[in-house]
């Protein structure tokens, strides 16, 4: 029972990612959509309750790999670092407008 688990929680992953690009697309806002997903995680990394020094020097780590990863196959120039960076800028843009309107 136990070896079901994991493409259980694959596929909910899946179906996530599906569903929620696919309703952005809808509204034409799928710039407004980033996911950053590891799959490859091993080990300590994939124990949610382990919150050791140990494993939190790990994720660090995995996110740090993660950063420099591609964002998609279709776009192998773009990394997470790169997306994630525009995507808090577009964020912060958005802030300042709405302060700026806030302000008359």
């Amino acid at each position: 029972m136990l070896a079901i688990q994991p493409m259980i929680n694959a596929a909910s992953s899946y179906m996530t990612d599906y569903y929620l690009s696919t309703a952005f697309q809808a509204l034409d806002s799928q710039n407004n959509y980033l996911r950053v997903q590891e799959n490859a995680l091993t080990g300590t990394t994939t124990e949610m309750d382990n919150a050791s020094v140990a494993n939190m020097e790990l994720l660090v780590q995995v996110g740090e790999s993660l950063l420099k990863k591609p964002v998609s196959k279709d776009n192998p120039d773009e990394t997470y670092e790169k997306a994630l960076k525009r995507f808090a800028e577009m964020l912060s843009d958005r802030k300042k407008l709405r302060a700026n309107k806030a302000s008359y």
